[in-house]
């Protein structure tokens, strides 16, 4: 059975280098579909850190009154907490909004003669508002609309993130459509050209053939080194491919850490821990293909 192996192997390996510049450009499409699906998976990784890190930042904002008293808001600051849809709840006292106002104007005189010429703190409390997730602040802005504070509430201050979050979610979307039709299109060509590869490989063998034929090798063993070497352009293909995405993320994940500040973006991590699925499923998939494809130029051109 060894024996048999071998030889296997042997006549795959010669297939493969005899027919070298047709190998050579199958695992070069190979390799090219196979980026252009970890794009995507990198894409949709990225993506889907951002928006979570954007959600997580999203607050809103609840200005008191300045005669709302600091029993009063703090009083709001409990009512809120009580719901299951609240992740935090921060008081803000008056006091340090001036302050931070004055910082934030620091060098812009006239806005802070302003304040001189108001001449007490204009400035009322207010709660910041962080929830489990967006969807749940218009329920929540409506809750604190209650008789008793809904009269000392001045303004709601909603930032915005969900146009953001609908932009990434949109590129992303147009990213994996066109990562489909790329990953469609190299798809398509690797299956033209292992088609005629194995025809030609086919073509190139066929005294060999019959020379086997003659000796007694069965239809498997002529079979055999079509199918491995199938297998083989699809281990070449994702082997190149880790090697070039192993140098990438070596390169992009200390930048994109520094773009990223203050999310946890580490691709290179997050592709190592998923390894066997991410890379396992698509030596699958490609093998499959190759399999498919050759057992389909064998039924049509090998006469065993």
């Amino acid at each position: 059975m060894l024996r048999t192996f071998y030889r296997l192997l042997k006549f795959t390996f010669q297939n493969f280098f005899r027919n070298f510049w047709l190998s050579f450009v199958t695992v070069t499409i190979f390799v090219l579909t196979l980026i252009i699906v970890n794009a995507m998976i990198f894409m949709n990784y990225v993506a889907d850190r951002a928006l979570e890190s954007i959600e997580d930042r999203v607050e809103v904002a609840v200005y008191f009154t300045s005669d709302a008293s600091d029993t009063l808001v703090k009083s709001a600051q409990g009512y809120l907490l009580g719901f299951a849809q609240v992740r935090d709840v921060r008081f803000v006292s008056a006091e340090s909004a001036l302050e931070t106002f004055i910082e934030r104007h620091a060098g812009d005189d006239v806005i802070l003669s302003s304040l001189d010429e108001v001449g007490n703190n204009p400035f009322g409390h207010s709660l910041v508002i962080s929830a489990e997730s967006p969807e749940n602040f218009p329920f929540l802005l409506e809750a604190i609309e209650t008789p008793e504070y809904a009269p000392f509430i001045e303004e709601k201050d909603f930032t915005n993130y969900e146009q953001v979050i609908d932009n990434i979610k949109t590129l992303n979307d147009r990213v994996r459509v066109g990562g489909y039709i790329l990953a469609g299109f190299f798809t398509l060509v690797a299956i033209l050209i292992i088609f005629n590869t194995i025809r030609v490989a086919i073509y190139v063998h066929r005294d060999e053939i019959g020379i086997m034929k003659l000796v007694g090798a069965n239809d498997w063993f002529v079979r055999g080194p079509f199918l491995l070497e199938a297998v083989l352009y699809s281990v070449l293909a994702l082997g190149i491919v880790i090697g070039l995405l192993t140098l990438a993320f070596n390169v992009l994940d200390p930048w994109m850490a520094r773009y990223f500040s203050g999310i946890d973006v580490n691709v290179g991590t997050y592709f190592m821990q998923n390894a066997v699925p991410i890379f396992g499923t698509q030596l699958l998939l490609a093998s499959m293909l190759s399999l498919l494809t050759t057992a389909v130029a064998m039924r049509r051109y090998l006469r065993v």
